[in-house]
């Protein structure tokens, strides 16, 4: 049995789901909020239960 999980403000979940959705990739999206890019991806699967897929390149856009 682990620690329990925290709880992330909603600001921040959004801002991973529009990071990911913008083709960005756990490093990028890691440094943006601050945290260590496996924090980021762990809770992507776990907690909002997204599918982990890889970004490609080409289909890259650029954050605004």
């Amino acid at each position: 049995m682990g620690r329990p999980r925290k709880v992330w403000p909603e600001a921040r979940v959004k801002e991973l789901v529009r990071l990911r959705e913008a083709g960005r990739t756990w490093k990028e999206i890691g440094a943006k909020l601050g945290l260590p890019h496996i924090t980021c991806s762990r809770y992507w699967q776990e907690v909002l239960g997204r599918p982990a897929y890889r970004v490609q390149l080409e289909d890259r856009r650029p954050v605004t």
